[in-house]
């Protein structure tokens, strides 16, 4: 698809999208993760108790997909879920100590990628492509 003879905003953004997934893919393959599952541990690192629901919702994927993912995790040592005496409907989610050394490994890789976007972009553009990127997943509902 083009516009005034260039290769439109959305394939772009997909083009993207493949680069940044491509870049992280085989690191992560090292360590026995996905995409996916490297950000649910991250989440977890960065929100420890969170409930499994906002884990969901961070993750935009359904409870019962999320619910596989923690499992896979936990059985690995890596996570453990807790029932909050309070309300048993409820699970919150911990890092175990292999967990908290996995999320070192991925946050390195997510470093490693942050880096190489940003060396692509002058630093007096960056505010300004991260406001014009903001203002577009605002705009078609990817982010609240």
């Amino acid at each position: 698809m083009h516009i005034n003879g260039s290769i439109n905003l959305s394939e772009q953004f997909h083009a993207l999208s493949n680069a940044e997934t491509g870049y992280i893919h085989a690191p992560l393959h090292d360590l026995h993760l996905n995409n996916s599952q490297a950000r649910l541990l991250k989440y977890i690192a960065d929100h420890p108790g969170a409930l499994q629901k906002d884990a969901a919702a961070y993750l935009n994927r359904q409870n019962a997909t999320v619910t596989n993912m923690l499992k896979g995790l936990e059985t690995r040592g890596l996570i453990e879920r807790k029932i909050p005496r309070d309300n048993e409907r409820q699970k919150q989610l911990y890092l175990r100590p292999a967990g908290v050394e996995l999320v070192k490994a991925i946050r390195a890789i997510f470093t490693a990628l942050e880096q190489q976007i940003e060396a692509a972009v002058p630093t007096a553009d960056q505010p300004q492509l991260i406001a014009q990127l903001q203002a577009i997943a605002a705009k078609i509902n990817l982010i609240p």
